[in-house]
């Protein structure tokens, strides 16, 4: 089981160093990295849509998931330790030397080419999440380019389309609009309709 705890913890330790651009942009790492501890996706969009309520950070949060899927209360903390420490010593050494190299050409640079790669993991992380979420479970894209109507589940694409509807052009809150989500999923899961 110690080995299973040390990969746990060299996964997340993988996607905390190397992961730039905040929790989103680090999600599709995760989803790569979940992966072998046979997470499925539908259990990934579960967590994105737990991560909606739970505070903290996303990637703290996802790691302590699939550490707690696959090994328990020791497998999260060991996955969660991984994925913090990185960022723990980068900012320790980033601070130390910030004031010296504040004005750079060269750190302005690197952060001009890790703008659009992580914008980029974000948006791959989105269509692995909707993926899982709108399209019936058999789907392949295969399937879904020859008969892309037949692929989708309508109730969650609606539901989708509302959301962003609300949140973009009539700017109600994101967590109001959790909550609502949250409260109509139930009560249509108690009725039997979903």
């Amino acid at each position: 089981m110690f080995l299973e705890y040390l990969a746990l913890f060299w996964s997340f330790f993988k996607v905390g160093a190397v992961g730039v651009g905040g929790g989103y942009a680090m999600l599709s790492m995760i989803v790569k990295e979940s992966a072998n501890f046979n997470v499925t996706l539908s259990q990934f969009a579960d967590l994105n849509a737990l991560d909606m309520i739970v505070p903290g950070p996303i990637a703290i949060n996802a790691a302590t998931y699939v550490g707690y899927l696959d090994a328990g209360i020791v497998g999260a903390l060991a996955a969660t330790l991984g994925v913090v420490l990185p960022s723990f010593a980068f900012v320790t050494l980033v601070m130390r030397f910030l004031a010296r190299y504040k004005e750079s050409d060269i750190a302005a640079g690197i952060l001009l080419g890790v703008k659009p790669v992580a914008v980029g993991l974000i948006a791959a992380a989105a269509v692995t999440i909707a993926a899982a979420v709108a399209l019936v479970p058999e789907a392949t894209l295969a399937s879904f380019f020859a008969a892309p109507l037949a692929s989708v589940l309508w109730f969650p694409l609606a539901v989708f389309a509302l959301v962003a509807l609300l949140n973009i052009r009539f700017k109600v809150n994101p967590i109001l609009l959790t909550f609502a989500a949250g409260a109509v999923g139930a009560i249509l899961s108690w009725a039997g309709v979903l």
